[in-house]
């Protein structure tokens, strides 16, 4: 009788996961079950294309159907709860019991009723509300940290910026960053600091730094103030909002600090700190780490995850890949993109207190690269191009 791998999730980490351990066994040896409250997964960088109108929702969703191409089984189910002592999950289509349980459910957005870019149907209202603010402040919040994707807010700002300008409105629009970091990009280290702030100065986009983990105290119609006091008052505002983890990971001894815990990340080890049949990757476990939530991040790590499910369920060892945690991230400046490849393993290991981060030169070459990645997304992990 095969083993039974139970995938909770159907983002980026469900899907390498489940991809890359089919790849290595058979049907006969594992059945595989990927479960997600919807039937559809997102490319969710392009979200920030759906809300400059330069996709369609559709251009960047595809049917999670797609996985029974690689005898993978699918249900579309909410996740209600993990007992990890019992190897059982309990979702909204009736229990399940597993030899190895990957969680990978991603980090969940608390809705402040401003528009952003981290959801689907908010970036939707992003479109429109740009549409409408033709002149004015436009403010883009973030309200704490973490929060999914840390260049994202900048990369919003920089489009914002692109989007007045070829219509001939940006002397009449005024816009500001309001972050939790002191500088924008400070967490990549003081050079990479320094450099974004001169670029946002020359596009003429304001920073302010709060300096703490929350950067929201309170939010109006039409002003936020910071928690250090600071009032800014706005036209529109485009508020990134505050990030958590899953119920069902809050409420099972998976979590610690308010995520789940992965047991040694600085060694390569993200099984559950209680549990030996449970992995929990990605975003939900992405400050335990501690890395910022990205799926690019989550690919450098996953052949150590893979190669241990592999030997719990099958007895066999396939070695151990050379460990790093890496990230690479392509920013769309609007006429071009810009890039940044981050080596964040000696800062996981604490080693150094930054990652070691190299940064390309402003090209159209990058911006092309970005919007290619999308469809070769969907094509590796699904073997399909919406």
């Amino acid at each position: 009788m095969p083993k039974k791998l139970l995938v909770l999730g159907g983002g980026t980490g469900g899907l390498i996961i489940s991809k890359e351990v089919r790849e290595l066994l058979g049907p006969g040896e594992v059945e595989i079950t990927v479960i997600d409250q919807k039937d559809r997964t997102d490319f969710r960088p392009s979200y920030l294309y759906v809300a400059f109108g330069y996709r369609k929702p559709e251009q960047i969703s595809v049917p999670l159907e797609y996985l029974k191409r690689r005898q993978i089984n699918f249900v579309k189910a909410k996740v209600t709860k993990i007992d990890p002592a019992n190897r059982k999950v309990s979702t909204t289509a009736g229990d399940f019991t597993y030899d190895n349980l990957v969680v990978a459910l991603g980090a969940e957005t608390v809705d402040t009723g401003f528009p952003h870019t981290w959801e689907l149907e908010p970036s939707l209202k992003v479109a429109e509300t740009l549409a409408q603010v033709k002149s004015g402040h436009v403010v883009i919040g973030v309200y704490s940290m973490p929060y999914r994707c840390p260049p994202a807010p900048i990369e919003l700002a920089m489009l914002t910026h692109f989007y007045y300008l070829t219509r001939g409105l940006r002397d009449k629009v005024k816009i500001t960053v309001v972050h939790p970091m002191k500088r924008p990009f400070e967490n990549f280290g003081p050079m990479a600091a320094k450099w974004m702030s001169g670029f946002l100065q020359q596009l003429g986009i304001e920073y302010i730094g709060v300096g703490q983990g929350v950067a929201i105290k309170s939010l109006g119609k039409n002003e936020l103030e910071t928690t250090t006091g600071e009032r800014v008052k706005f036209d529109a505002a485009f508020i990134v909002p505050p990030h958590k983890a899953p119920d069902p990971v809050l409420n099972s001894d998976l979590a610690k600090n308010g995520w789940a815990a992965p047991r040694s990340p600085a060694n390569g080890d993200f099984r559950s700190e209680k549990y030996d049949d449970v992995y929990v990757i990605g975003d939900v476990a992405a400050p335990n780490v501690p890395v910022g939530m990205a799926g690019t991040i989550l690919h450098s790590y996953s052949p150590w995850v893979v190669s241990n499910i592999v030997a719990d369920l099958a007895g066999i060892s396939i070695g151990k890949p050379p460990f790093r945690i890496v990230g690479t991230c392509a920013l769309d400046v609007g006429a071009f993109g810009m890039a940044a490849a981050c080596d964040f393993t000696p800062f996981v290991k604490k080693q150094k207190p930054y990652p070691d981060c190299m940064f390309l030169p402003p090209s159209p070459v990058t911006r092309i690269f970005k919007e290619m990645f999308e469809k070769i997304y969907f094509n590796w992990l699904l073997g399909v191009v919406p």
